[in-house]
């Protein structure tokens, strides 16, 4: 295992709980801007929006 291999895994935990956190940050507003909310589409469309957000960090990396 690199030395590269080594911080990342110990930032791991770290980057989880940061994505947990936007997701329930946005959830947060979604629920108090939106009255009729559906928190489960709601969750639904959130993830897919974060989950383009990656594939575009991806691409953007790859063309770089």
């Amino acid at each position: 295992m690199t030395a590269q291999d080594k911080e990342i895994a110990q930032l791991h935990d770290n980057i989880v709980s940061d994505v947990k956190d936007i997701f329930e940050k946005y959830m947060s507003i979604i629920g108090l801007d939106v009255p009729e909310n559906n928190e489960e589409t709601a969750k639904s469309k959130l993830l897919y929006i974060m989950k383009d957000a990656i594939t575009q960090i991806e691409e953007e990396e790859i063309i770089d």
